[in-house]
């Protein structure tokens, strides 16, 4: 097969655009559209290779597997077994405990099923703490590899004999994964990013660009050079402009893939094309997309350690190095490995993983780990317990989906019933509520996740559902039940997808609340706004824990200052309880045995019980 510069360059911005999305360098939010052009690149070729063999008679495919197997595993397990040897030395338990699972699946090429399934969104904040979630795209090409020769050759003679119809059955398919995928965007967003069927229309549009060669080339080969350019340009503006703040692939999706099938169908060699650096990216972007996340992810993990502005150009540059020391002594000697070396390291690198979920808890990582215990407590954090001790909290995650009402919303006659309401501010606030009751109160609680506590708010549609059950069911038959409420919003998501409130909406929402709460005479406090912080808080007390003389408040998002300033306007004075830079809550992480923070707005164990003691101490409750 000849080689292709176009292919090459695709291949770099590609790569280049993910690397740059997850790194977070400014401008590039719709990195992650490199994965689609490496799946229409992958469509394009696999459907050459295959109908080009179907039409010699020569195809075989069991050498068509062979040969992407030894093309995909040896890179793959290369990163795999370094992975597995060093993250102990970086690595408290749970993190080891799920490092070694991800990397499992990871090997298993199935991660994509269970991201789908059983995990939740990649555009997540929690994604940052998965060193193999960038492999679930290699699942869903190898996933593909296994099937799509299969179908071809179930199409063999009408590709051989009746072309046309082929094309017209392969047009519907790629149609039908089209519709798919858009229909599970709307219901099931995650089966729409992370599955197969749903991306297999990327796929076969580089299909398309195959089958459609001819007339490309023939239609617009007058213009073609300047296509080249208007297409190339129409993928760095969808790079620049797209946002994983929505549902992806959606329609806009359309445009970098259609550009790249239409790249691909043109076929163009100009000169420039042939660039050295251009080619070299091209040539290394598999083992430049295997290795630039976990480098990434463990920079991020230790990011205290680099005080520099610039930083990230230590992974940045160690990812170019070690992806180049890959594709020369690893991708360029691919047809030198032997599958049954391959048959035993694979079983060998999984049980290693396996080894390594099970033994998380070995006394020996502790010996042999970079940093010591005393550093623990800034990387281990049970977040189920801390928010949901009593089933009381639901968000949009499988492991925060069912709310226990009949627990977490009964009265007790004989004791003081007080009603703690709002999000996951309500939730961390939970434990250290309950921790400091006496026996003569009960609390009640109703932590519910994206979205306001407002009448008839909008966001989460669970969470929608039962706000709008406790205000025209719960509250007026239990109001009187009721002595005190404590509200707790994160009203910084304001702006969060599925929400987008307006500051008059939200003092129209509070005002509702006020007026029920009023209207039913309830005694209520609203504990006001937390600062928020640019970056999670353990990383900024790690940094100021090595550099005594930093400012934590270099650090935090000036937009919850104002917000803080917005409320007290919209909630009487006596019932708004500002905490916002309260000089009584510690934050010295040393004090408090860890972070004051367990991420960048989400009060840790300690920082909790500092709020309510405090509520106490001023006779709230």
């Amino acid at each position: 097969m000849t080689f292709r510069y176009d292919i090459g360059l695709l291949r770099a911005i590609a790569v280049l655009a993910v690397l740059l999305y997850h790194y977070e360098i400014p401008g590039f939010k719709g990195g992650f559209i490199g994965v689609d052009i490496f799946f229409v690149i992958s469509g394009f070729l696999m459907t050459q290779i295959v109908l080009s063999g179907m039409g010699k008679g020569d195809f075989s495919y069991k050498k068509f597997i062979t040969k992407r197997i030894k093309r995909i595993v040896p890179a793959l397990l290369v990163v795999s077994a370094c992975l597995l040897l060093f993250i102990p030395f970086f690595y408290f338990t749970s993190d080891l405990r799920l490092n070694a699972k991800y990397i499992g699946l990871g090997l298993s090429f199935s991660s994509n099923n269970y991201y789908a399934f059983r995990s939740g969104a990649y555009f997540s904040p929690d994604a940052i703490d998965n060193i193999f979630l960038h492999t679930w795209t290699l699942a869903v090409e190898m996933q593909f590899y296994v099937l799509y020769p299969l179908l071809l050759l179930a199409l063999r003679k009408l590709y051989l004999y009746k072309f046309l119809r082929f094309r017209f059955i392969y047009v519907g398919l790629t149609l039908l994964s089209f519709l798919l995928c858009m229909y599970w965007l709307k219901t099931k967003a995650d089966y729409a990013f992370y599955l197969m069927p749903a991306r297999g229309w990327e796929f076969m549009l580089g299909g398309l660009a195959f089958l459609y060669t001819k007339e490309i080339r023939g239609t617009l080969n007058r213009v073609s050079s300047v296509l080249l350019y208007g297409l190339l340009m129409l993928l760095i503006c969808s790079i620049i402009g797209a946002s994983g703040r929505y549902a992806w692939p959606s329609l806009f999706a359309l445009l970098p893939t259609l550009a790249t099938a239409l790249i691909l169908g043109l076929a163009q060699e100009l000169a420039w094309l042939r660039d050295r650096g251009i080619q070299f990216l091209g040539n290394i972007s598999y083992s430049l997309y295997l290795w630039h996340w976990p480098v990434y992810v463990l920079y991020r993990k230790y990011e205290f350690a680099f005080p520099y502005k610039f930083g990230i150009v230590v992974p940045l540059l160690l990812s170019v190095v070690l992806a180049s020391l890959s594709y020369y002594w690893v991708e360029k000697n691919k047809e030198q490995v032997n599958v049954r070396s391959l048959r035993i390291a694979f079983p060998a690198l999984t049980g290693l993983a396996v080894l390594l979920y099970l033994g998380a808890e070995w006394p020996l990582w502790g010996r042999i780990r970079l940093l010591g215990t005393e550093y623990a407590n800034y990387f281990e954090y049970d977040e189920h317990t801390h928010l949901n001790p009593c089933n009381c909290y639901i968000t949009d995650s499988k492991n925060y989906n069912f709310f226990d009402a009949d627990q977490c919303l009964a009265i007790d006659s004989a004791k003081q019933n007080i009603l703690l309401m709002g999000d996951s501010h309500a939730a961390e606030l939970s434990t250290a509520f309950r921790k400091e009751l006496n026996k003569n109160q009960r609390l009640q609680e109703i932590s519910l996740s994206l979205t306001f506590p407002f009448p008839n708010p909008r966001g989460y549609g669970k969470s929608v559902d039962l706000w709008r059950y406790f205000y025209k069911k719960y509250l007026p038959e239990n109001y009187q039940h009721i002595d005190k409420i404590f509200v707790s919003v994160h009203w910084l998501m304001y702006h969060y997808e599925g929400m987008n409130y307006t500051k008059e909406e939200i003092r129209q929402g509070v005002g509702q609340m006020l007026s029920i709460f009023e209207q039913y005479g309830l005694d209520y406090y609203f504990i006001g706004q937390t600062e928020e912080y640019l970056l999670p808080y353990h990383k900024v007390a790690l940094k100021m824990k090595t550099n005594k003389i930093l400012d934590e408040s270099h650090y935090v998002n000036p937009v919850g200052a104002r917000v803080n300033s917005y409320l007290k306007t919209i909630i009487p004075k006596g019932r708004y309880i500002a905490i916002y830079q309260l000089k009584e809550l510690v934050h010295d992480s040393d004090s408090l045995g860890g972070p004051y923070m367990f991420d960048t707005h989400h009060l840790s164990p300690a920082g909790a019980s500092q709020v309510i003691n405090y509520l106490k101490q001023k006779n709230y409750f």
